[in-house]
């Protein structure tokens, strides 16, 4: 553990839920801002923009920098800029600010789906249908598959059931998952720390047993520690033995003896 080169952190569930801090996030990040490891913020919030979760994370107390945020948003622009692609983006008013200057206007040759309660209706969805239903090659981009997440008043379905609706009424389509669990999201956040050879001796922190540290996490041989806040179910842990430890949350013990802070 002493040879530990940065972390990736997890927010909804482990840092905040809605717009409070999860007990130990504050006084964690603290001691780890003082530790000197590098880390970055890794989440599949697809709501907000990164200035936008920033902003969520400074009010709750959590120091925080917006180069240290990854997203699905900013690689999901570049993957329909590189196909040259006008989507229907069916995403939060907040997180379109992230797509300024695709072209949307009478979407015709992509779907992007992202976590967006206002947007997420049969109107929006069948419109979806129709794209891809009519555009055999039309690729349905999920910003991820979380089947929930935590609020503050309980858990809420994630954008995870109505992309595999539009998988199932679209027969032979099979969404683009651009998020965690994806290997790809993963190696994007480690080059951005330079550590993309190093992953091994990087650590890798969230609530989700599958979404945070099951898929790339496990394949990539990164260091993965469960925390039981956010949307964590009691015997999480058993379902993937294989995860290096489980803690109470985000600031009981990982910043102790673990990591000799």
């Amino acid at each position: 553990m002493n040879s530990i080169r940065g972390i990736l952190i997890d927010i909804s569930g482990t840092l905040l839920i809605g717009n409070k801090p999860c007990e130990g996030a504050v006084v964690g990040l603290k001691k780890l801002r003082e530790a000197g490891i590098p880390f970055r913020f890794c989440t599949n919030t697809t709501k907000e923009n990164r200035s936008s979760i920033l902003d969520k994370l400074i009010d709750s107390g959590i120091d925080a920098n917006k180069d240290e945020i990854i997203t699905t948003l900013s690689a999901c622009r570049n993957l329909i800029i590189s196909r040259k692609l006008r989507p229907l983006l069916i995403l939060e008013d907040d997180a379109l600010d992230d797509f300024q200057g695709i072209p949307t206007e009478e979407p015709k040759d992509a779907v992007v789906v992202g976590l967006s309660p206002s947007n997420l209706r049969y109107d929006m969805l069948n419109k979806a249908f129709r794209i891809l239903i009519d555009n055999p090659n039309a690729p349905l981009i999920a910003l991820h598959k979380g089947k929930y997440f935590a609020e503050s008043d309980g858990l809420s379905l994630g954008p995870g059931p109505f992309v595999s609706a539009l998988e199932y009424a679209c027969e032979g389509v099979k969404a683009i998952v651009i998020g965690k669990p994806e290997k790809s999201f993963f190696e994007s956040a480690l080059k951005d720390m330079d550590l993309l050879e190093k992953a091994n001796q990087v650590i890798m922190i969230g609530d989700d047993i599958a979404q945070d540290l099951g898929g790339g996490a496990k394949e990539l041989g990164l260091i993965r520690y469960l925390v039981k806040t956010g949307k964590y179910r009691s015997g999480d842990e058993t379902r993937d033995p294989t995860i290096n430890g489980v803690f109470d949350n985000f600031g009981h013990k990982l910043w102790g003896p673990e990591l000799n802070l």
